[in-house]
């Protein structure tokens, strides 16, 4: 078997742009990330990159290349995650929804009762303990990403306050019922990057 030298090199460079928090190095290498997507499904390289545009508010790339992993076939919660805040960012939440009917990840029979209509909520969400922390933070974004639809549907205009201003409503709730540090300090990092980054 042949060692597949290219791919720990390509890591091993992705390692060290992170380690740098160098996130335009890792965006530079989008086309070879790309192109070598096959090889590298099995690694964090895809995933690094969507985090390094995030970091940049690269929100537009992200969908961009989004759509060019779902055509791949490339899924992964954290890609779910990452382009749900990104559709935030854009004040997006149609493309959200767009992507959350496409996803094979949510399309799951044992994942729909997270966020289907007659069943979820973020209590269950918080008292599911077979799902990882990544699975959770981007089923809480596929849940608040549906309560945004209704409202929008109620006539609600989806600016950056509201946006804002359901966002903290949503930590708070989650803070409420008792959810790990972990998923609200992530939560609210994010939120400070897209809407309060300016404060």
């Amino acid at each position: 078997m042949k060692f597949p030298k290219e791919k720990v090199r390509m890591i091993q460079i992705i390692n060290s742009h992170k380690k740098n928090q160098d996130y335009h190095a890792i965006i530079v290498m989008k086309d070879e990330i790309i192109e070598r997507m096959e090889e590298l499904q099995d690694t964090q390289v895809i995933d690094d990159l969507l985090i390094a545009m995030f970091c940049l508010n690269r929100y537009d790339d992200m969908i961009i290349l989004g759509e060019e992993l779902n055509k791949k076939g490339y899924e992964s919660w954290t890609e779910l995650y990452y382009l749900l805040l990104a559709c935030l960012g854009n004040l997006d939440v149609f493309y959200g929804m767009s992507m959350i009917k496409r996803s094979q990840l949510l399309a799951d029979d044992k994942i729909k009762g997270f966020y289907s209509e007659d069943g979820s909520n973020y209590l269950n969400i918080y008292l599911a303990t077979k799902i990882t922390i990544m699975e959770k933070l981007a089923l809480i974004l596929v849940n608040f990403i549906e309560g945004l639809l209704l409202a929008i549907q109620n006539k609600f205009v989806v600016d950056k306050e509201f946006l804002a201003i359901r966002v903290l409503e949503m930590i708070d709730t989650l803070y409420e019922l008792g959810n790990p540090e972990e998923i609200i300090n992530e939560l609210t990092e994010k939120i400070k990057m897209i809407f309060f980054a300016d404060v």
